[in-house]
């Protein structure tokens, strides 16, 4: 099903917790989705007297968001901000730090072994490197030739190559992907039928492997090894529905030399209609002098077509689409992050996840979702060389600004960090508690984009309220707030399709139930990490 399972895994991780000042539920559910990328951090003593809770969406792989909640606590205890008490300035800092961390050579190490990627996928990259030099040179050869000289390579010999693929034709890359929808992003998952790893990582049936370069490159490669489309030879980009990340391109396989590129086909069949009159290889590709002017007039219009088509590509030239695909560059993470000090919230976010505060029964949204298409965003990924597509997409991949990770798209060297196409710079807002707050939810857009912020707060609160004098574990409101949200089926649009992870806070310890028969209390580093259970195979 591409993106999806054929039935949702309902499955849930949950767990309850808290102290004198606070308690806390947690539960997580990976839905309709074929892998869980989502993680979280739960710690009400991160020290003696902060608390941290975080919610972090991955896309393209959860090794990124896995990461980040089995580091990202302690970087933010390193931050010299945080040793002063300047809590704002030790978020901002440690989102830039531990994301510059993600593109060092050790910690590359250990996100593929999150990620679980075979080590002979660098050897493979380095062979597809070596295919991808040797296009290039063949590609500016042919930029340089006539149009006689191109119809004579492709026109008079496309008989004799269509079934004779050039070296490294077939070379394709092998990641797959979420749609993180969303996770549409950077290719799909592999296979839905292994059992989960102790990560929780499921991989599942393939949209598809990621085809590298251009579209001229793709035009190409569908010419001599048929490798592409049949309609256009250009490879066709995956169905993949995905929300998190850089979608991929790719194509069904015909036989060698079945498909060719609208170009190509031309031209062997005007050379196929004059073979069989006169057999002159001189009239190939050519009509009376009447009808040649038009013909060049379409082959020019064809060409300026094909032209922009592959500026436009190049453009949107997307993660693995260059043959290296990397964890933390071609994956990320959202992050939400909410530190409680005394009576002093503060929050961290980078993405579309969410924190919100109900304030006498009003929703108080205590972060900002990052989308591409909003204009300090927008401004920012111009700034930076790249463009935003009519669907909300960077370069056409990524569907959220600002994300830890996604290093693919941070490569302006001109630019600091910040202001890099997609930064890992958080908004931080902070809000001085008081006897109207009563709870706060912290969630993936797997929540959000089912119900706003003043939905799920009027959902909480109903059932906050107690029965017969005794209160609900908050974990099982989210449990209900989680099934709610699940889609019936994925017919749709996606929405209700996504991972699911929340956690809800409340101020007043009145308020929700601990209960130690059900859960046991874990030590803090025991509620970070992958919000899944082994997932049930198909």
């Amino acid at each position: 099903m591409g993106a999806y399972l054929s039935q949702p895994n309902t499955e849930k991780t949950a767990s309850n917790g808290g102290n004198e000042s606070m308690l806390f539920g947690f539960a997580a559910m990976q839905g309709w989705r074929v892998s869980m990328e989502d993680a979280h951090n739960c710690i009400p003593e991160l020290d003696d007297e902060t608390a941290m809770f975080a919610v972090y969406d991955g896309h393209g792989g959860e090794e990124v968001a896995l990461y980040c909640s089995k580091y990202l606590p302690d970087v933010i205890k390193e931050q010299k901000a945080y040793k002063d008490g300047k809590l704002q300035k030790a978020l901002e800092d440690a989102f830039l730090a531990i994301d510059a961390r993600i593109t060092t050579e050790e910690v590359i190490k250990e996100l593929v072994q999150i990620a679980g990627r075979p080590q002979e996928e660098t050897e493979k990259v380095a062979d597809e490197d070596d295919v991808d030099n040797e296009e290039a040179a063949l590609l500016h050869e042919e930029a340089t030739m006539t149009i006689e000289e191109l119809l004579s390579r492709f026109g008079q010999n496309q008989n004799k190559n269509a079934k004779k693929p050039c070296p490294g034709a077939s070379k394709e890359s092998e990641k797959g992907e979420k749609s993180r929808a969303e996770k549409g992003i950077n290719g799909e998952t592999e296979s839905g039928a292994s059992e989960a790893d102790s990560n929780g990582k499921e991989k599942a049936a393939g949209a598809g492997d990621a085809a590298g370069g251009s579209k001229m490159r793709a035009c190409r490669r569908a010419a001599v090894s048929g490798g592409g489309s049949a309609s256009d030879g250009f490879a066709e980009k995956s169905g993949s529905t995905g929300d998190a990340g850089p979608s991929c391109s790719s194509s069904a396989a015909p036989a060698p030399g079945s498909a060719k590129s609208r170009f190509f086909e031309d031209c062997e069949e005007s050379e196929e209609g004059e073979d069989e009159e006169d057999g002159s290889e001189e009239e190939d590709c050519s009509e009376e002098d009447g009808e040649h002017s038009s013909e060049n007039d379409e082959e020019d219009d064809t060409e300026e077509g094909e032209e922009e088509d592959s500026d436009e590509e190049e453009d949107m030239c997307l993660p693995g689409m260059d043959g290296k695909e990397e964890p933390g560059s071609d994956s990320g993470t959202t992050a939400v992050v909410a530190l409680i000090r005394g009576k002093q919230l503060i929050v961290a976010n980078a993405g579309d996840s969410r924190c919100v505060v109900s304030e006498k029964g009003k929703a108080v949204d205590m972060s900002y979702d990052h989308k591409p298409e909003d204009e300090l965003e927008l401004t920012r990924i111009k700034n930076a060389g790249g463009k935003v597509t009519m669907d909300g997409r960077v370069n056409g991949g990524l569907n959220l600004s600002r994300a830890i990770g996604d290093h693919f798209y941070k490569r302006n060297k001109v630019l600091p960090p910040e202001e890099q196409m997609i930064s890992a710079l958080p908004d931080v807002k902070v809000l001085t508690l008081n006897e109207d707050h009563k709870f706060m939810v912290i969630a993936c857009d797997g929540i959000w984009n089912v119900m706003s912020s003043q939905e799920v707060v009027d959902f909480v609160n109903e059932r906050l309220k107690t029965e017969a004098g005794k209160n609900r574990p908050l974990s099982a409101i989210i449990e209900e707030l989680l099934d709610h949200c699940l889609a019936p089926d994925t017919s749709g649009d996606g929405t209700g399709c996504d991972n699911m992870t929340c956690i809800i806070i409340t101020f007043s310890p009145h308020l929700g139930s601990n209960i130690e028969g059900s859960t046991k209390k874990r030590k803090p580093e025991e509620e970070n990490g992958n919000d899944s259970k082994k997932s049930k195979t198909e």
